[in-house]
């Protein structure tokens, strides 16, 4: 996962890690296996970012332009690009929706950093990784992670996003 994070940084396209591996990030630790890599970045980078993939022999396997990605390499490793448009106050917002428009999906105030295998990496704040959880039908990965969300920021979770109510 660091490498896949390596070839943004030594593209100088800046990155926010959001999903399981934000979760984890946020916790310090690798709590369980991932699928992918949830990244977002900044739209006036996305083509960058896509070429950045393609050299290291990543292959689109997703496209819901103008923005969300989806690519995989030959080791079966997924990343999923999150294309967001940024106003002047730092609030940014997915492409795939009305930008500019209601509440961001990413206020400036919605990241931070973390840590993944001891190096510092950006990601989301527990809040709003927790917003990220709505609006669509939960996996157990996603209980996992906003219970351990929960547990060690004590963020307030949706009682139908909430472990002790799927396994009661």
């Amino acid at each position: 996962m660091l490498e896949v994070l390596r070839i943004f940084a030594d593209a100088k396209i800046e990155v926010w890690i959001e999903g399981g591996w934000g979760v984890d990030a946020l916790l310090g630790t690798q709590t369980r296996d991932h699928g992918d890599l949830d990244l977002i970045i900044d739209a006036p980078r996305s083509d960058a970012a896509r070429r950045a993939l393609e050299d290291h022999g990543f292959s689109l396997i997703y496209d819901d332009a103008p923005g969300r990605w989806s690519y995989r390499d030959d080791r079966w490793r997924e990343v999923d690009l999150v294309v967001a448009a940024a106003d002047r106050y730092g609030d940014r917002w997915n492409l795939n929706r009305s930008v500019g428009r209601g509440e961001p999906d990413y206020p400036f105030d919605g990241f931070t950093s973390g840590w993944i295998g001891g190096e510092r990496v950006q990601c989301l704040t527990p809040g709003t990784q927790v917003v990220h959880h709505e609006g669509y039908e939960p996996e157990e990965v996603d209980v996992w992670d906003l219970e351990q969300l929960r547990a060690r920021f004590d963020v307030a979770v949706p009682e139908h996003l909430r472990a002790d109510l799927h396994h009661a």
